[in-house]
């Protein structure tokens, strides 16, 4: 079983002016119902964001540190976003932003599709698929299909090699659990094989929504420190409501509103406060009261050989 990396973490906390990543929810609606994921029971109402949301979220980046990380994740797809994903890209990337990227189950990236993302800009594409047969992805990604993304990921790698492209680089995403622990090495070699880079983590907890066996495990030989998710992210639901981190999917202790404040007044407001006590090893309070997410450690990355 896989063993978190938590000195990676440890010897990398530090205080930063601004969020090093801003996650974005561009969508509430997903395709799957994964095992590992709270989508299923999640409650809190479904809705896209606007671009306009969007646009004030670069914005700020750009006016206050371009180098912060975007990434368009969370709970959602977000190509079923479709032509305003794209144009979200290009707008942040127009906007001078360093690094936008996106998280996706590649079901919809199809040659169309993929030809639009690398003409949008975007910096990464982590592709999770956390399985190497099929049998086992339909086990853990519920809905999916094993054959289109796989083929879909293989062309959009052949589409970069093709144009000689640097970018985007494509992740192929392994989350270790129970169900798939027997296919990371041959899920690694495979994709290392194609050109893809590889990342391999633990499963998460998502704060107490899903139980993991791997943070169970580390939890019982780690004294706790603060978290690396509240002192380097901020992360944004569709509807503009600020959420500490995944540990608050339904957004239930949400520290402000994008919609009546902007970023880097929440960074130096009330998640300050909640940094704070982290600094101070008070995590007495929700979501990180049972929440063992900061056991996750560093994900171990793999690169493909220059002639892949």
């Amino acid at each position: 079983m896989i063993k978190p990396d938590l000195e990676g973490v440890r010897t990398t906390l530090q205080k930063y002016p601004f969020p090093v990543d801003v996650i974005v929810e561009v969508t509430r609606h997903c395709n799957l119902r994964c095992i590992m994921c709270p989508y299923p029971k999640l409650k809190r109402a479904r809705g896209e964001m606007g671009f306009e949301t969007f646009r004030k979220i670069a914005d700020e980046v750009a006016m206050e540190n371009p180098s912060t990380r975007i990434w368009l994740a969370i709970m959602g797809e977000p190509l079923l976003v479709k032509d305003r994903l794209f144009a979200m890209i290009r707008y942040a990337k127009d906007r001078g932003l360093q690094e936008i990227n996106l998280n996706t189950n590649a079901v919809y990236m199809t040659g169309e599709v993929s030809g639009k993302l690398i003409e949008s800009g975007v910096d990464k594409i982590l592709v999770s698929i956390d399985a190497a047969t099929q049998k086992t992805y339909d086990g853990i990604r519920v809905g999916g299909n094993f054959e289109i993304v796989v083929s879909n990921v293989e062309n959009m790698l052949m589409l970069k090699k093709a144009g000689k492209l640097d970018k985007p680089e494509i992740i192929a995403q392994f989350i270790v659990m129970d169900e798939n622990e027997s296919e990371v090495e041959s899920f690694k070699q495979y994709w290392l094989d194609k050109g893809a880079v590889v990342k391999i983590r633990p499963k998460l907890g998502w704060g107490d929504a899903v139980e993991s066996k791997i943070l169970n495990i580390a939890e019982q030989n780690t004294d706790r420190f603060p978290c690396s998710w509240l002192t380097r992210t901020v992360s944004i639901h569709w509807d503009g409501s600020f959420a500490q981190c995944d540990a608050d999917h339904e957004g239930l202790y949400s520290p402000g509103d994008f919609n009546k404040q902007t970023i880097k007044e929440l960074w130096d407001g009330e998640i300050a406060r909640r940094r704070e006590r982290h600094w101070a090893l008070d995590f007495d309070f929700e979501p990180c009261k049972h929440c063992k997410d900061w056991l996750a450690g560093r994900s171990y990355f793999y690169y493909p050989a220059e002639t892949a």
